[in-house]
């Protein structure tokens, strides 16, 4: 009697055979989409380790030019003090020489 009282959809729901066909189907489906999700991560792995090698050249590149715009700087002080005290050694030399032929 108990088996007559079973509705259409719980019949559906128990039979084996469609529960063995979905369980297949997950099966199918996931040994397909794995892949495909593994080689996408795989993919989005080495672009952020090139975009990283990109930075890291960037970084060591600026760390560079920075240096040289240093170096430049202190080599433009370095001959601006240079020329400064050759002005001031012309001007004392032509004060000292200057001086005595004016007066003659």
């Amino acid at each position: 009697m108990a088996e007559q009282e079973k509705t259409a959809s719980e019949k559906l729901v128990s039979n084996v055979a469609l529960t063995l066909w979905a369980r297949g189907a997950m099966i199918v489906a996931t040994s397909l989409i794995l892949p495909i999700a593994l080689m996408i991560g795989s993919r989005a792995v080495s672009n952020i380790d090139k975009l990283g090698e990109k930075l890291d050249a960037m970084k060591e590149q600026a760390m560079e030019q920075s240096g040289e715009l240093k170096s430049l700087r202190q080599l433009a002080n370095t001959q601006q003090q240079l020329l400064a005290d050759h002005e001031t050694r012309v001007r004392a030399l032509e004060r000292g020489t200057i001086a005595p032929l004016v007066r003659q």
